[in-house]
């Protein structure tokens, strides 16, 4: 059986704990949108943020970029998330070069078109 996994990318840290919440909660639903579809997704921030969070391990790209980049490798596509701060994002920006490093297709995402998620009204209520 051939499988193919779709790498999904968001910024995390530079934000504020509520808004890390609120994108962790959201890539959470994401997620599970993805599985209904019957595609295999990895979602870096929703595997390690609770491990994160609860274990008081570091938030930061340096820490995890060894992680993610062998999770990428073996991934078919990387969907870049456009949440707010993507363009900005240090982990995505290293995402997405590595993706295309490795001969990865890139595609980016708007939440509201692909999974009808209005981010900046979410952000509104934090």
């Amino acid at each position: 059986m051939v499988m193919e996994m779709i790498y999904m990318a968001s910024p995390y840290t530079k934000h504020t704990e509520d808004v890390r919440e609120l994108f962790f909660d959201i890539l959470c639903e994401i997620t599970a949108d993805m599985f209904n579809r019957k595609k295999y997704v990895f979602t870096p921030i929703v595997y390690a943020h609770p491990v994160a969070s609860r274990h008081n391990l570091p938030v930061d790209w340096e820490y995890w970029k060894e992680y993610d980049e062998g999770f990428l490798s073996i991934c078919n596509e990387l969907w870049v998330l456009k949440f707010p701060g993507w363009e900005e994002s240090s982990g995505v920006q290293a995402e997405i070069k590595i993706a295309n490093r490795l001969g990865i297709p890139v595609s980016y995402i708007d939440l509201k078109e692909e999974f009808d998620i209005d981010i900046e009204e979410e952000m509104k209520y934090i």
